[in-house]
């Protein structure tokens, strides 16, 4: 990975943890010492983030982002914060929150939720402990 991606995503954290702190009023910050298997954002109580800032992508790679976050999120609830360039920010978690409570009950990407970060935040208020 070239310094100009490693920015590029140091960055885009950065810009995320500000985005969420905005809509919750949690103190959301960027883990600064990642290791395989972390969240890239710490602060958001029961939920574990992947950060993605890209020039483009499509629904393979978003597809691809998503195991990812499931993978690492463990007993927490994954939650994939993405923006491609000169696009908004999207958000993408379980829609199994809505229907069973269980976030691990269907965890491919076509039984996911896709939405605004305003969206994903007012789901994340409501859950929170």
């Amino acid at each position: 990975m070239s310094a100009m991606s490693r920015n590029k995503g140091k960055s885009g954290e950065r810009e995320a943890a500000a985005l969420i702190a905005d809509l919750t009023g949690w103190d959301v910050r960027r883990r600064v010492r990642q290791h395989d298997g972390d969240s890239d954002l710490e602060g958001v109580p029961g939920w574990s983030i992947e950060v993605k800032r890209h020039a483009s992508a499509g629904r393979s790679e978003i597809a691809r982002w998503w195991r990812q976050c499931v993978a690492q999120a463990g007993s927490l609830r994954p939650v994939l914060l993405f923006r491609l360039d000169r696009d908004s920010w999207r958000v993408v978690w379980p829609l199994a929150l809505h229907l069973t409570g269980d976030p691990g009950a269907w965890p491919d990407y076509d039984m996911t939720v896709e939405g605004s970060p305003q969206a994903w935040a007012a789901v994340a208020r409501e859950l929170a402990p």
